[in-house]
């Protein structure tokens, strides 16, 4: 049997489509979310003048999203 905790739900758009406020509001109703990706990273890397940035090197930029998202899923779960 299956309970709502167990769903998970994937956001995806480009900039400015609404990702980040959608998640706001699911979190003001009382869902459990997890921050994007994206905008933490590009904010941390302009902060240090890092280059894994995607319009600099978009491969490491990738590598750090997807460890961002496992950190986010295992503090999840």
């Amino acid at each position: 049997m299956q309970n709502d905790s167990d769903r998970f739900f994937v956001l995806t758009g480009g900039p400015g489509s609404g990702k980040t406020t959608l998640i706001e509001a699911l979190k003001a109703g009382g869902l459990a979310t997890a921050p994007e990706a994206g905008r933490g990273i590009i904010r941390d890397q302009m902060a240090i003048g890092g280059s894994a940035l995607p319009w600099l090197d978009r491969a490491l930029f990738a590598e750090l999203m997807l460890s961002w998202e496992l950190r986010s899923w295992r503090s999840a779960g």
